[in-house]
C-alpha cells in the first residue's frame, strides 16, 4: 500500500511570523492565567540572609493570627494569596521587626519597596485598591501636617484658655469633616471597593445603627459577603436591639453570693444598667456618679445593677467594697471581657456602658456618662 504524502514548505520569513504569533498566544493565555491570582512581590532593601515574612490578619485591637508564611532572601520575596482572603486588608511582618506593612488582597500584582529601617513607610502599589490607600495616606499625612501647624499656631497665640480651646476644637473638627468627605467620595467613585468600606469598619464602635445602614447603601451587594461588610451588619443589627425605644434583652448572671439573677427582675422600676469592671479606671471614676444618683432616687423607685466583665471573683469583690457600691451585682465570671456572652448581647467594645431602663424593661437613653447621666435621672424624678 502506497501512501502519498504532501510535503508543505513555509519560506522563513512566514515561519519567524509564525512563531511571532504563537509567542504572542502564549503570551496572553499565561497572562490571562496569572491575572487570576494574587502575587505579592517585595523588595525590602538593608535585610541580608534569610528573613521570615508572616501575612497577618487583625483579629482585634492588639492581636493578630498568622495566616502564611515566607522566606525572604536578601531583601527579596513572594507570597500568592489564596481566593478565599481576597478583598481585605493584611500586614506583612519581617522576622521581629516590630513595624509591619499593610496591603489590600485583590487579583493581580501587589508589588511593595521599601527598607528594613522604616518598614511602616514601605510603597504599596501594582492593584486599585492599593493604589488608593496609598493616596489615602498621602491625605491623612496632609492632614497631620494641618494639625500640627494649627496647634503651634494656636499654642503661640496670646489669646486667653477659653479661645484657644474654641478655636482648636472648630479648626480640628473642620479637618475630621474633611476626613469623612474623603471617605465619602471613595464610596462614590466606587462602590465595590474595600478601601472605604474598611475606613468605615475602622469607625464601628463609634456608629449607631442608622449611620451604618446608611453606609452600608453605599456599597454594591457584591460585598456583602466581605468580612468588614458583615461586621458592620452585624452591629447594626446588635445596636437595632439595644438602642433607646426598644425592650432591654434580657440576661441572667451570678450574683456575689454564688446565687443568679436576671435583668427583668428589676421591672417595675427605673434601672441604670452599669456594665463595668474593677480593672477599669474610667469605670470607678463613674461610680461616683453613679453613686450620687443612687443615693438620691432610690427611695424614689430607681435602681441600679451593675454587671462587671471581670474574670476573678476576689478583684470583682473587693472592688465593690472598696468603692462603697451598695446596689445590685452581677458577673459571668468568665474570661474575654467585651467577648463574654453577655457582653456580646449588647454590642460592648468599651466600659463603663451604661443604659438607663423604665419600669417595663424599655430602653430610655444608652451612653449617658457623668453630669449627662445625673441630668438624665433627674429629669425622670423631678415630677415624682
Amino acid at each position: 500500500m502506497f501512501v502519498y504524502v504532501k510535503t508543505v514548505f513555509i519560506k522563513e520569513s512566514s515561519m519567524k511570523k509564525f512563531g511571532g504569533l504563537m509567542y504572542l498566544l502564549c503570551m496572553l493565555i499565561l497572562s490571562g492565567c496569572s491575572g487570576d491570582a494574587c502575587k505579592v512581590d517585595g523588595k525590602m532593601s538593608d535585610f541580608s540572609g534569610e528573613t521570615t515574612v508572616y501575612l497577618l490578619r487583625r483579629t482585634g485591637e492588639f492581636t493578630h493570627d498568622t495566616l502564611m508564611q515566607t522566606v525572604m532572601k536578601d531583601g527579596s520575596f513572594r507570597l500568592e494569596i489564596p481566593r478565599d482572603l481576597w478583598g481585605e486588608q493584611y500586614s506583612l511582618k519581617f522576622g521581629d521587626k516590630r513595624s509591619s506593612v499593610a496591603f489590600f488582597a485583590e487579583q493581580g500584582n501587589v508589588r511593595i519597596e521599601g527598607s528594613g529601617k522604616t518598614i511602616y513607610d514601605a510603597n504599596v502599589t501594582g492593584t486599585p485598591a492599593n493604589d488608593s490607600w496609598d493616596r489615602y495616606q498621602k491625605f491623612m499625612l496632609d492632614i497631620a501636617k494641618q494639625r500640627n501647624l494649627l496647634g503651634k499656631e494656636i499654642g503661640s497665640s496670646n489669646e486667653s484658655d477659653s479661645i484657644k480651646r474654641v478655636k482648636y476644637t472648630q479648626l480640628f473638627q473642620k479637618l475630621e469633616g474633611e476626613i469623612e468627605r474623603y471617605k465619602d467620595s471613595l464610596a462614590q467613585a466606587d462602590a465595590n471597593s474595600v478601601v472605604p468600606l474598611l475606613l468605615y469598619h475602622q469607625s464601628l464602635q463609634l456608629l449607631k445603627y442608622d449611620e451604618i445602614d446608611r453606609i452600608l447603601a453605599k456599597f454594591t451587594p457584591q460585598l456583602a459577603d466581605n468580612r468588614y461588610y458583615k461586621e458592620l451588619k452585624a452591629q447594626a443589627d446588635v445596636l437595632r436591639k439595644i438602642s433607646p425605644g426598644v425592650m432591654a434583652p434580657d440576661f441572667e448572671v451570678k450574683t456575689v453570693d454564688d446565687g443568679t439573677i436576671k435583668l427583668s427582675s428589676f421591672r417595675g422600676k427605673y434601672l441604670i444598667l452599669d456594665f463595668w469592671a474593677s480593672w477599669c479606671a474610667p469605670c470607678r471614676e463613674e461610680t461616683v456618679y453613679i453613686k450620687d444618683i443612687y443615693n438620691k432616687f432610690h427611695d424614689a423607685g430607681l435602681e441600679v445593677f451593675s454587671v462587671s466583665l471581670d474574670d476573678k471573683k476576689a478583684a470583682w469583690l473587693k472592688a465593690i467594697e472598696e468603692d462603697g457600691m451598695i446596689w445590685n451585682h452581677g458577673c459571668q465570671l468568665l474570661k474575654g471581657g467585651k467577648n463574654t456572652p453577655v457582653a456580646q448581647l449588647y454590642g460592648i467594645d468599651g466600659i463603663p456602658a451604661i443604659w438607663v431602663i423604665d419600669p417595663e424593661g424599655k430602653i430610655l437613653a444608652q451612653g449617658l456618662k457623668g453630669e449627662e447621666l445625673v441630668a438624665f435621672c433627674t429629669g425622670l424624678f423631678q415630677n415624682k
